[in-house]
This record gives C-alpha cells, structure tokens and sequence, in this order.
C-alpha cells in the first residue's frame, strides 16, 4: 500500500494539485498547508475573510476527503473551506 497521495482542490479553489508522503500525517498536513495557503491567501482576502489563512488541513481516516480548518478559541469560532479529494498515487 502506498502513502503517496494526490490532493486536488475543489473547483472554487485556486489551488494546484499536489502529490504528498503521508507516513507521517502531521508533517503531510503541514506540506499540504505550505503549498496551498498562498494560493488560499488572496482568495480569503478577496472573500473578506483574510484571518483564515491562519489554518490547517485535516483528513477524514479512510484518507479519501480533505479540508481546511480554521478555529479561534478565544473567539469560541471556526470554519471549514476548501474541500479536496485524495487519491493514492503511483510512485515514479
């Protein structure tokens, strides 16, 4: 079984596809958010919602779906955007 994923954003989502390593999931998250927040960033701020940029993304555990996630704690606030689709990727 391969740990290789194609993450690809939903349509509404400038974001380009990209292929990461998930044997370790934390560090996949972080290298999904590295590609994508600045593509994310003026989208967000075009949207009048430039605070969540400041987010991360989480899978679901059959690593089929994915989204960013935005949570202010001392706002008691959060918010879910950019879906994406995961697919297991060949290595080449």
């Amino acid at each position: 079984m391969t740990d290789l994923y194609r993450v690809e954003f939903g349509p509404a989502w400038p974001v380009p596809p990209i292929t990461v390593d998930y044997g370790d999931r934390n560090a996949a998250a972080r290298a999904v958010s590295e590609h994508a927040i600045p593509y994310l960033t003026p989208k967000l701020t075009e949207m009048g919602r430039p605070e969540l940029a400041d987010c991360f993304f989480q899978t679901d555990m059959q690593m089929t779906v994915g989204q960013f996630m935005w949570i202010s704690l001392a706002g008691e606030k959060a918010a879910q955007f950019c879906p994406a689709r995961l697919t297991p990727a060949r290595e080449s």
